[in-house]
């Protein structure tokens, strides 16, 4: 039977009787249909729920794929996925610069297709109360651009598939999904953590696989600050709000007195050495060599010190010590290859410089010390003591 393509807007819940999972449910139910595709940033159970008895009859022509190490999509919605015998592949860009996020849902058959295309996350504020917009597109492969349009989409997630395994994986087992959870790269419902602005999430362990190789345009780098002078009688740059965290990604347990400039007689700022400490990642110990300055900083704007044979970069820090925010402070980074041999095997090191009177304290050594990244592009680094 010949159609005329359409397109009808979704604006949920501003327009009356607008719900995302309406039009899911119907589309997943359009008797045509031979190929099921959804893809989500972010997936909850109780948005896998909502529209589990309408992809059940279908689920041998669905595939689904779904962000993770975002800090939103739970072990719970992948498992309810998995349950339905549909095809879960789960999409990680190993890097907190980007994060997977396209919400496309689309029907399809050799002649037609019809695709919803908008905002809404396979959750269930994202389907039904978030302020969401989308886009309902009936299709028709006889129109040359309509059928390029679906191919754009057909043929980017077998991209995805083909070309970056490593980083759209299939999930097919329970036992799977529960090394996913451990690993951080998996939320459990039944514990949500802190909130940041990217989930209610860890945000998935730091990874030891190189970031997706796909173009990325970088945001404009701010100019670094100088350091202030130190306050009298403390030091700090400046105290505001307390800060957001991000994702652990270090612990050194039991600080020794040279790591808190308990050894140096002068006040001249040392080091703290981002040594192994048996931090593991993804269940493998971190090679320290590398870990720092290629994947915990490489964002940072590292410059060549050629006197010095070292790579340079300033760090944004707000320190907490027991408990007690106590400032933020512009404080640098180095590395060198050469140190590995003979320092400790370390070869990145950073210096507390207008910190050091905060953590120049005997009544801290033994105390574990905590490195995050920042939560989201505005905040900083943040280093617990405690």
């Amino acid at each position: 039977m010949e159609f005329m393509a359409q397109v009808r807007p979704i604006f949920q819940p501003i327009v009356a009787g607008h719900k995302h999972a309406d039009q899911l449910i119907s589309l997943a139910g359009e008797p045509w249909m031979t190929d099921l595709l959804i893809s989500s940033a972010f997936a909850n159970s109780a948005g896998v729920s909502a529209v589990s008895a309408a992809i059940a009859p279908v689920a041998g022509n669905t595939r689904a794929f779904i962000g993770v190490r975002n800090g939103s999509t739970t072990a719970q919605a992948a498992a309810a996925l998995l349950k339905l015998g549909i095809q879960l592949y789960g999409v990680d860009t190993a890097s907190r610069s980007r994060i997977f996020h396209p919400k496309v849902y689309l029907a399809s058959s050799a002649n037609r297709s019809r695709a919803i295309i908008g905002s809404a996350n396979l959750t269930h504020p994202g389907l039904y109360n978030n302020i969401e917009a989308g886009a309902d597109l009936e299709l028709d492969h006889a129109d040359a651009s309509d059928k390029a349009f679906v191919d754009g989409f057909l043929d980017g997630f077998a991209d995805l598939v083909a070309n970056h395994p490593l980083h759209c994986f299939p999930i097919t087992s329970g036992r799977q999904i529960v090394d996913l959870l451990k690993q951080g790269l998996l939320e459990d419902e039944r514990n949500p953590k802190t909130q940041t602005a990217y989930g209610a999430g860890k945000q998935g362990a730091q990874t030891s696989k190189a970031p997706i190789a796909l173009p990325l345009t970088a945001p404009p780098k701010k100019k670094a600050r100088k350091p202030k002078p130190p306050a009298q009688g403390g030091g700090q740059n400046t105290v505001t709000a307390p800060p957001t965290f991000g994702q652990l990604v270090w612990v050194k347990p039991n600080l020794p007195s040279s790591d808190l400039q308990l050894n140096q007689a002068s006040a001249v700022p040392g080091v703290l050495r981002l040594t192994q400490a048996k931090y593991q990642v993804n269940g493998q110990t971190i090679d320290q060599t590398t870990y720092f300055r290629n994947q915990v900083f490489s964002q940072l704007n590292w410059t060549h010190n050629a006197t010095k044979q070292k790579d340079e970069a300033d760090i944004p820090v707000s320190l907490i010590i027991a408990g007690v925010y106590v400032g933020d402070f512009d404080l640098s980074l180095s590395h060198k290859a050469a140190w590995a041999a003979g320092q400790g095997n370390y070869t990145t090191g950073l210096h507390w410089g207008d910190a050091t009177p905060h953590i120049k304290q005997p009544g801290l050594l033994g105390r574990s010390l905590y490195l995050y990244e920042p939560a989201n592009g505005q905040s900083r680094f943040v280093i617990e003591i405690n």
